[in-house]
């Protein structure tokens, strides 16, 4: 809720969505986060990724009020037990400058490069502390191999509705190591172009991340999804429906006279809702009922990271319209095509 208190979803220091009014009201943003189903059978399922969760959310909470000292360290918490956080790093720095730099506007402003050195050795030295710490507590470093060896190297293939097992059990082991490193590097990839070319929007880079990382990263989980569906309602304005006016109130019952940004939420939210029911069938055929294989399970995995795939590609291009449509007012609510 203090997120969705911010404002910054539709008001940061350089845009201001024109459908701000459509913004949901953070109760309405809680209660979706806190109600979401995916959220309820991350609960029952009690895994500790919610810890990770737990710390991005922080984080990002609060960087939106300004508090880069606090945001930074929950990102070293975050990033100690999951390794991936650490690509937020880039829009956060940018939410905690942005928010600092507005509230500072009648005094000397600070560089942004200054900044993001001092928040980046900030959290090397939160992350060295905690290493540190684990070291007393365990008497030795072999926690540092179990627990980011894992996530770096992949040595468990245990099935999970994420897309890395099923490849690298079917890819020979001389190869092994070179798809790892592509793995990673595509992963990390998004964090520093979607950075830049969002530059004025950083928590909707943030938003668009946790989604990347729900469907890319080496151990996916339900409970990453769950998260970031829930973060989608912060941009509830961009999913609105809306009647354009210049139709005239007569004519808004039919479908095509309707302005939303937009465009294959149904069909996407459809997917999601048939992998889920099948997901769990699946993988009872497979490993308890012995009338299945790895293929049945993994192709509806397939789905469910194509559903969730198709709405991260979704949220970025209503997020992109919105801000189009800023720029050029006369286009709100009508057809256009990309050249």
């Amino acid at each position: 809720m203090d997120i969705a208190q911010s404002a910054e979803a539709y008001s940061s220091r350089f845009f201001k969505s024109s459908r701000a009014g459509q913004s949901w009201q953070p109760v309405m943003v809680g209660a979706s986060y806190l109600l979401n189903p995916f959220t309820l059978l991350t609960c029952l399922g009690r895994p500790t990724s919610v810890f990770g969760n737990l710390f991005i959310l922080l984080s990002i909470s609060k960087a939106c009020s300004g508090a880069a000292v606090t945001s930074i360290f929950a990102l070293a918490l975050a990033s100690y037990t999951s390794l991936y956080p650490l690509l937020l790093l880039p829009p956060l720095v940018l939410l905690c400058y942005d928010k600092l730099e507005s509230r500072q506007a009648s005094k000397t402003k600070n560089s942004l490069t200054s900044f993001a050195v001092r928040q980046t050795a900030s959290l090397g030295l939160s992350i060295g502390i905690l290493l540190v710490l684990s070291y007393a507590l365990t008497g030795s470093w072999s926690f540092v191999s179990s627990v980011y060896s894992t996530r770096l190297l992949l040595p468990d293939l245990t099935p999970n509705v994420g897309l890395w097992w099923y490849f690298f059990i079917e890819i020979f082991d001389s190869f092994r190591s070179f798809f790892v490193g592509v793995f990673w590097l595509h992963l990390a990839s998004y964090s520093p172009a979607l950075t830049i070319r969002l530059r004025e929007q950083p928590l909707a880079v943030l938003v668009l991340l946790c989604g990347i990382f729900a469907i890319f990263q080496p151990y996916a989980n339900v409970g990453d999804a769950g998260m970031w569906i829930g973060m989608l309602s912060l941009y509830g304005h961009v999913f609105e429906r809306k009647c354009n006016p210049s139709t005239g109130p007569q004519l808004c019952r039919h479908a095509d006279t309707y302005a939303t940004v937009t465009r294959y939420t149904f069909p996407a939210l459809s997917a999601l809702l048939y992998t889920t029911l099948l997901g769990p069938a699946f993988y009872y055929l497979w490993i308890y009922a012995g009338s299945g294989n790895a293929n049945f399970f993994y192709a509806i995995t397939l789905v469910w990271s194509l559903a969730l795939s198709v709405i991260v590609a979704d949220l970025l291009y209503a997020i992109l319209r919105d801000e189009w449509e800023v720029e050029r007012p006369e286009m709100k609510g009508k057809e256009v095509s990309r050249i």
